[in-house]
């Protein structure tokens, strides 16, 4: 089966703090590690590969309301968040022939360790918010979207995580 991913670039783009001049090359592969590290583990094997047959057979817009609701409110969002997560770390190196190379801006001054991951972790933040959403919406309409609950029944399935993923921590 060929794989489709579930977001664009400017979905990325519009919706996030992503600005516009990202090289769609350099944000596309994070998308699917975010897709398939986080995404396919909220969706299950099932439902995951549903959708990804839907988009590649271009017969989205055929399926119900709550499949499109689904996609467009709930696996757009958190999408988008965890490619944020998975890219930041990655957004000012690059990597040539002769090692990996730190980009530095003609006209800025590159962030810290401590500001980037104080990026990351704001984007896991929303990332997990977006996450619960989706789950809930999945619980809430699982009748309405069998393929969440099915199974196949075999080592290589995975099963989707209804766990509560939302914590922002303790204020002490």
């Amino acid at each position: 089966m060929a794989y489709a991913l579930f977001i664009t670039r400017n979905d990325i783009i519009k919706n996030t703090p992503l600005q516009g001049a990202i090289d769609a090359d350099a944000l596309l592969p994070f998308v699917r590690t975010a897709q398939d590290k986080y995404l396919k583990n909220l969706l299950g094997t099932i439902l995951f590969d549903y959708l990804q047959a839907q988009i590649v057979a271009n017969t989205v817009g055929s399926l119900s309301a709550y499949y499109q609701d689904l996609l467009d409110d709930h696996i757009k969002n958190t999408l988008m968040w965890y490619s944020c997560v998975e890219y930041i770390p990655f957004s000012n190196i690059q990597f040539k022939s002769n090692g990996a190379v730190k980009q530095q801006s003609e006209q800025g001054i590159a962030p810290s360790k401590n500001e980037i991951d104080y990026l990351k972790q704001s984007a896991q933040e929303n990332a997990d918010y977006y996450a619960l959403r989706l789950q809930n919406y999945l619980i809430a309409y699982s009748t309405q979207i069998p393929q969440y609950l099915q199974s196949i029944g075999n080592a290589t399935q995975i099963y989707p995580d209804q766990s509560n993923q939302y914590f922002i921590g303790l204020n002490l």
